[in-house]
């Protein structure tokens, strides 16, 4: 399959409206050990969509790879979360569940997985766009020349 483009989505506050279970701080980073104690199958299925969500459902999977670029520790009602609302993706990176990175903020994650994915032949000269809500993600991800749109400045124009 030759794929046209690459588009990589952050879940919570980009996709997802987890708001509800989702403690962040001030600079918008997730607090981890209080998200880790609010996360489970009730809550993660009380979350609801924005408007990007539209976006991704709506994209050709034949001619776009999407990845999910998450820095949740990814659990089974996650994706039923995402088969439930129709979001299908190519490639879902997240934290090990072991915890052995959850000392690592978010961005230098994110910077780890994507470069593994970007490097690959096939994407190497793809046009790849991300969408995520954390200034520092967006600054780490520009600085390595990807396109990364702000979140949330993208939903509020979509419901504009």
């Amino acid at each position: 399959m030759a794929f046209k483009n690459i588009v990589i989505f952050d879940l919570d506050e980009t996709i997802v409206d987890s708001s509800h279970r989702t403690p962040n701080n001030p600079d918008g980073t997730l607090n981890l050990p209080k998200y880790l104690e609010m996360k489970n199958r009730k809550n993660t299925l009380k979350d609801g969509l924005l408007p990007l969500a539209q976006i991704w459902k709506n994209l050709d999977l034949s001619e776009n790879y999407v990845v999910v670029c998450t820095a949740r520790t990814w659990a089974d009602f996650d994706q039923e979360f995402l088969e439930i609302h129709g979001l299908k993706a190519h490639k879902i990176l997240h934290r090990n569940s072991d915890g052995s990175e959850n000392h690592q903020k978010d961005h230098h994650l994110k910077r780890k997985w994507l470069r593994k994915i970007l490097n690959l032949k096939q994407f190497r000269k793809l046009p790849a766009i991300m969408f995520d809500d954390a200034k520092p993600v967006i600054a780490e991800m520009r600085s390595m020349g990807l396109v990364c749109m702000n979140a949330i400045k993208v939903n509020q124009r979509l419901t504009a």
